[in-house]
């Protein structure tokens, strides 16, 4: 796999093939390796990490599974050893023995994955759904100590805008403006002051839907936001402060870390909301059974799962409890020889087959409701509680 290959796939909309391909594919009888593997710990403890993993996976394994697992972990072997690591610092691998077709996909990643390996009936796509969320686009304002540079941030990569020099930026513009009416002799200086203000304004404008994050050191931050104009102040969704000392690389990796960071902690203060504000908690769902009832019933709007749920062991005997999780042949088969499902692998998979959205949360509030949930999509679709024969409390309104 040659290195520049490997960059240019780095982007969301190959992420979202990526996710819409591991989530349509049919279940067979031959289990799933989904591998995620944080290469900023180094290839060696990435290996040292797998074959510990792969031996505790083996060792709950009957021989005809065992024969399955070795293969497909033989070619995720072979995969990480001719995988080129140069720029990217997280992998996403998935492999299935020949009795599943052979199946092997790489998703290269600027941002680390946490190192996971899972043994499934279908692939775990949980990950690739937290990534896909620090992916989101976003514009950087960053005040570097020579001047103000406006990127676009996208996929964990990024691509300068405009930039104007530190003597060209006005810091004191806006004071300028409130001085304006009592001193016309300003005029020309607050046109040219304000000459980084309306190029990066421009440049926004043109750039669409605005989801601005402000970077700088302490003293430059503060500036930044006095030096802003309403409109793009209001667009402003993180600050991020950085050491002036850094060079560019190690800042821009900073910020980026950050924003992932951010952007994952709202997801998780939007599942705390919506589990505990009561005006929200109403169009709520929780537990696996109804959350899986709703997605069935297409009421779901949005599905709250976490990146870890507890596998339920099942009967072999339960056929109609395990063909109720999804439609596709050979399931229940499936099923039957692991003895267990995964109701964030499952539930997960069903949503991006029906086009869900789905937020992957680590919320406390959402592991005590057994890591799953969702919010409906109309709360008049669903009965919180009967509606009265006799609406008496019209009545006395009325």
């Amino acid at each position: 796999m040659a290195c520049s290959e490997t960059v240019t796939r780095l982007s969301p909309d190959s992420l979202d093939k990526s996710i819409q391909l591991l989530s349509s594919i049919d279940a067979a009888d031959a289990p799933f390796l989904s591998c995620y593997l944080d290469l900023e710990a180094g290839m060696e403890s990435c290996r040292t990490f797998l074959t510990s993993e792969a031996e505790f996976i083996s060792a709950g394994l009957g021989e005809i599974q065992k024969l399955d697992f070795d293969e497909a972990f033989e070619r995720l072997v072979e995969t990480i050893d001719t995988l080129c690591t140069e720029e990217i610092r997280g992998v996403a691998i998935f492999s299935r023995s020949l009795m599943g077709g052979g199946f092997v996909n790489v998703i290269p990643s600027m941002l680390p994955f946490r190192n996971q390996l899972t043994y499934y009936r279908v692939p775990d796509i949980r990950p690739l759904l937290s990534l896909k969320d620090a992916y989101a686009e976003h514009f950087l304002l960053w005040a570097s100590s020579d001047g103000v540079e406006l990127l676009r941030v996208e996929g964990g990569r990024v691509k300068t805008l405009a930039w104007v020099a530190e003597k060209r930026v006005a810091w004191h513009a806006t004071e300028q403006k409130r001085l304006l009416s009592r001193d016309r002799s300003l005029r020309a200086k607050r046109q040219f002051g304000g000459f980084a203000r309306q190029t990066i304004s421009k440049v926004l404008k043109s750039a669409g839907r605005l989801k601005l994050v402000l970077a700088g050191d302490s003293d430059r931050l503060q500036r930044l936001r006095h030096w802003l104009p309403r409109h793009l102040l209001a667009a402003v969704t993180q600050t991020v402060t950085l050491s002036p000392f850094l060079d560019r690389s190690r800042a821009l990796r900073q910020i980026i870390d950050h924003s992932a960071a951010g952007c994952r902690a709202a997801v998780d203060a939007f599942a705390r909301s919506c589990l505990q504000v009561p005006s929200i908690r109403r169009r709520c769902v929780t537990g696996p059974g109804t959350t899986l009832s709703a997605i069935e019933s297409q009421v779901l709007d949005t599905l709250l799962i976490t990146n870890n749920t507890t596998p339920a062991l099942l009967p072999s005997t339960h056929t109609v409890a395990l063909q109720s999780f999804g439609k596709e042949a050979g399931q229940s088969s499936a099923f039957t020889q692991l003895h267990y499902w995964d109701p964030g692998i499952e539930l997960s998979r069903l949503a991006c087959q029906q086009g869900i959205r789905t937020l992957v949360s680590n919320a406390r509030e959402l592991f005590r409701q057994g890591g799953v949930g969702g919010l409906l999509c109309d709360a008049r679709e669903v009965a919180v509680m009967s509606r009265p024969i006799c609406p008496t409390v019209t009545k006395m309104v009325a």
